[in-house]
């Protein structure tokens, strides 16, 4: 019997249709499913589609996807999935679970609070740095629980990812000038083709590190739910072997960009840092960039294939639209990154400076994850040199104890040796510190010369008012830095300004809108193309 798709629409729409408990039913709707929110559980159909990497086009293969969603999701959110129903019809009449003829079938879930999905818990600031760190050990038991198979690591070779690749630009074509430029969708096949081409030796030691996984596939904050205590990874891709069957990079790539285009792009550099520290996958860098261009790329076209919908609303269409641009926008700019791993350069060195507070360490951050740098931090230093755990807070009066000014000399001094080994190597390099005295500039420009080293100087700044707060905050928590507000008053008065010869790229911390932000790693990039 074929479904009657209107039938079924208004039958979702029937808190009845749920049982006699249900008095209200919220339906959404994406471009292949239907979820039904009914308060206690949600319930999803899926669609009769079929766009080539998937087919629900059957009853009999949404049957088999919805019992392959079940066993899936239960591998991270065991408590969540629940089972999967049949859909019945009795002459006009649609039953859950019931008798008559099986027309659908749904996934049954425990429903979670909306407010507790990361996605609309970031912008209240409720996703902490802590939050991070506990996603990624559960990331990284879930991905080293699992011995890899032959089945599953194929889809690491070249071809498997280029297929991917290839398939995304084909389906992306008939938006060109509508969701992406032209020149940004040719710039991108383009760079791609090169790095395809350059750094195929990459996707092969991938795979013989053991580094591709049967991953979640569609790892977003839109499938995190925070409880408390709990975090819950749902909705991962069931559909596709080829899009869940991939390089650990992906996976948690995507999630780095998703932080990125929600406008946390410094929770997004976390990220990648607290996954390379846990899980010593030091070489996801390699292609780190590669994976975050290709998900962003993915999310502009599948926002592109809501405009296939004669009856979209005009005012979602143009919100569609502008959010596909974006993600094409963010497309290019890791694209821009990867484009440097494809030339022979010399390293580059970057001096991020400022005042306790302004945010330097934050910003050194995701410099050296964009750009995948050593990053070298003089508060880590300081306390390695005087053999105490970095997080041991040190409150000494300003040029006393471990900030005399001779130990102060000494670290910098220590950081500036450890450049020079990095760069020595060919590695671009952070250097996180406040730079107080042009000494200390000096003492960078002469190792960045010394080693044909190119020296690009970040500053960066904000008001008193958010410096006050932040130093108060971090008082409070754990951290290398034994920075305080009183210091900074007098790091105010002894900061030797940046002379004209130095030429600091600035940046307002305090400045937190997406464009802003963006606009400065934009012109932070074209300087770095400009040098190497």
């Amino acid at each position: 019997m074929c479904m009657n798709q209107g039938m079924l629409f208004d039958h979702l729409k029937n808190p009845k249709f749920y049982g006699p408990h249900v008095a209200s039913v919220q339906l959404l709707q994406t471009h292949i499913s239907y979820v039904a929110l009914t308060g206690t559980y949600a319930y999803k159909i899926k669609k009769p589609v079929n766009f080539g990497f998937l087919d629900f086009s059957t009853l009999d293969k949404r049957k088999y996807y919805c019992l392959e969603e079940l066993r899936l999701n239960k591998r991270l959110c065991p408590e969540m999935y629940l089972d999967v129903l049949p859909v019945t019809q009795k002459d006009n009449t649609l039953t859950l679970d019931g008798d008559g003829t099986i027309v659908e079938y749904a996934l049954k879930m425990k429903e979670f609070p909306q407010e507790c999905i990361m996605t609309n818990m970031l912008p209240q600031g409720k996703i902490s740095e802590e939050t991070i760190d506990r996603l990624i050990s559960i990331l990284i038991d879930f991905y080293q629980t699992q011995e890899p198979t032959e089945d599953i690591t194929k889809y690491g070779e070249l071809q498997s990812v280029k297929q991917n690749i290839d398939e995304n630009f084909n389906q992306t074509r008939p938006m060109i000038d509508i969701t992406v430029p032209k020149e940004t969708f040719s710039y991108i096949k383009e760079e791609v083709s090169k790095f395809f081409e350059r750094k195929k030796d990459v996707f092969g030691r991938r795979m013989k590190q053991g580094k591709i996984y049967d991953c979640h596939g569609d790892l977003h904050s839109g499938n995190i739910v925070v409880s408390g205590d709990s975090i819950h990874i749902f909705d991962c891709i069931e559909f596709n072997d080829r899009f869940r069957f991939c390089d650990v990079a992906s996976d948690i790539g995507f999630l780095a960009m998703d932080l990125d285009y929600l406008n946390h792009p410094y929770l997004s550099s976390y990220l990648i840092e607290k996954y390379v520290e846990k899980s010593q996958d030091t070489d996801i860098y390699s292609l780190l960039n590669f994976y975050k261009s290709y998900r962003a790329f993915v999310r502009g076209k599948v926002h592109g294939f809501q405009l296939n919908d004669p009856y979209i609303d005009p005012a979602i269409k143009k919100h569609v639209i502008t959010s596909a641009k974006k993600y094409f926008e963010l497309s290019r700019y890791y694209t821009r990154l990867l484009s440097l791993d494809l030339q022979k350069n010399k390293p580059v060195m970057f001096l991020v400076a400022g005042l306790s507070g302004t945010g330097k360490s934050t910003v050194a951050c995701k410099i050296a994850v964009d750009y995948h740098a050593a990053l070298i931090n003089t508060d880590i230093i300081r306390k390695e040199t005087a053999g105490i755990d970095r997080y041991e807070q040190h409150h000494d009066q300003f040029n006393t104890g471990l900030y005399d000014p001779k130990k102060v000399d000494e670290t910098y001094e220590q950081m500036m040796q450890r450049a020079a080994v990095f760069v020595k190597k060919g590695q671009h390099v952070v250097l996180d510190a406040t730079f107080q005295k042009k000494k200390y500039r000096d003492m960078a420009c002469h190792i960045a010369s010394k080693h044909h080293t190119s020296l690009i100087i970040v500053q960066c700044f904000c008001p008193d008012a958010i410096v006050k707060k932040r130093l108060d905050e971090r008082v409070r928590k754990k951290s290398v830095s034994d920075g305080r507000w009183e210091i900074y008053q007098v790091q105010k008065t002894t900061f030797e300004p940046f002379t004209a010869d130095e030429k600091p790229l600035t940046i307002d911390t305090a400045n937190e809108s997406y464009d802003y932000r963006l606009d400065f790693y934009q012109q932070l990039l074209t300087q770095v193309h400009g040098v190497i």
